[in-house]
């Protein structure tokens, strides 16, 4: 077979495997169902690009293309089991509504789940004999089980360490409000972060698994044992509302824990060397570090009051079309528009009124969130749309 022939059945195995093809509908869904929300609630569609799917191609490109040098270079084998189980994990989460499907949660979860499978299996049962015609290595009671979990846990340590930093540096100013009534009857917004993101990342698999189905597989040899190379999909992904911070502080506040949780992670693989059963220990820790980070946001989120509700000096912001004169003011979400055009704003007429008034310019009252008070202006160009390009909570017929 020629090389584009084996690169193009090499691709084809990678978009086969099921996280890629599951990946791939929940940013479909994702982007239809913020469309189709948009429309229902907000009368407009704040974001008309597919920012989903451009996330998820992307954000994961380098860090995967890294990781896969170190994986492929420094040598870190995995087995054909735990990828198998790493499927099945992450369909599992998924019925959580993909708030775990991070590698923290689903890595963590598979090898120990590949662990407790090596405790319990022999090579008696029906099972054991299926694994080890894989050649696989969870069926063995050897000290190889831990060193594969432990390679399992510096994978997800790696990630952990890339996805602070994707998250740091990537755009997640796409703010889409969803709305609810407080007990009191008041109609207030929140924001759900769901950053998605595709990571191909290069493995090294022992045995001779995808010969036996594929001949043309390329293997390479270390003294007697064979080994492959083949790309998993992995799936990183989150989700967390923002009603009682700025989407901004939320992530920020993430970020800070995330990186507490990876600092300490670093110092439990540094004990893995000298006690192996430590990675054991090491990824359960990691596994409810994570699940902990998520719940201190949980609860920061349900202590503090609600942030983007109404409020007696104006109208409350709660979405910013982009390239629009709102955007061109600096207006932000959770801002209160308290006078426009020298008219003192109670309702979205008396807005809708002072831009009839004066339909080439705009001179807003604004009021932060920290409660200053600024004064923003813009002219109103021909290609601009009837409004400003903003959404507010009164706008809302919930």
């Amino acid at each position: 077979m020629t090389l584009l022939q084996n690169s193009l059945l090499a691709l084809l195995l990678f978009v086969l495997q099921p996280t890629f093809i599951i990946g791939v509908v929940l940013a479909i869904l994702s982007k239809t169902r913020r469309f189709k929300y948009s429309r229902s609630k907000l009368r407009t569609t704040i974001y008309k690009e597919n920012f989903e799917m451009k996330r998820f191609f992307t954000w994961g490109l380098v860090p995967g293309a890294v990781l896969s040098l170190l994986s492929i270079f420094i040598g870190m084998p995995v087995t054909i089991d735990w990828m198998i189980i790493y499927q099945i994990v992450t369909i599992l989460f998924l019925g959580l509504g993909y708030r775990f499907i991070h590698p923290v949660f689903t890595f963590s979860a598979s090898g120990l789940t590949v662990l407790l499978l090596n405790m319990f299996l022999t090579d008696a049962s029906l099972f054991g004999q299926i694994l080890d015609r894989w050649n696989s290595p969870i069926v063995s009671q050897s000290t190889m089980s831990y060193e594969s979990v432990q390679i399992i846990y510096l994978f997800t340590v790696f990630i952990l360490i890339s996805t602070i930093g994707v998250l740091y540096k990537g755009n997640m100013n796409q703010f889409v409000p969803r709305f609810l009534k407080t007990k009191r009857g008041k109609l207030v917004a929140r924001y759900r972060m769901t950053p998605l993101w595709l990571m191909p990342l290069a493995v090294v698999v022992p045995g001779d698994t995808f010969t036996a189905l594929f001949d043309w597989w390329p293997v390479f040899s270390i003294g007697s044992q064979t080994y492959s190379i083949l790309i998993i999909p992995v799936l990183l992904g989150f989700r967390y509302t923002v009603q009682a911070q700025l989407p901004s502080e939320a992530k920020q506040a993430l970020l800070r824990e995330f990186s507490v949780l990876s600092v300490f992670s670093i110092v439990l693989f540094a004990l893995t060397f000298w006690i192996e059963e430590m990675s054991a220990a090491a990824l359960l820790v990691l596994l409810v570090g994570g699940i902990y980070v998520m719940y201190r946001h949980r609860q920061r989120e349900r202590k503090w009051a609600f942030k983007f509700g109404p409020d007696q000096d104006g109208l409350r912001v709660v979405a910013v079309r982009p390239n629009s004169p709102a955007e061109r003011m600096s207006l932000e979400v959770g801002d209160v528009l308290v006078e426009s055009n020298q008219m003192p704003l109670s309702t979205t007429e008396n807005l809708t009124e002072s831009l009839f008034n004066n339909r080439s310019y705009s001179k807003l009252k604004v009021k932060r969130l920290d409660g200053e008070l600024v004064i923003t202006e813009t002219p109103i160009y021909e290609e601009d749309s009837h409004d400003l390009g903003l959404v507010t909570l009164e706008d809302i017929n919930y």
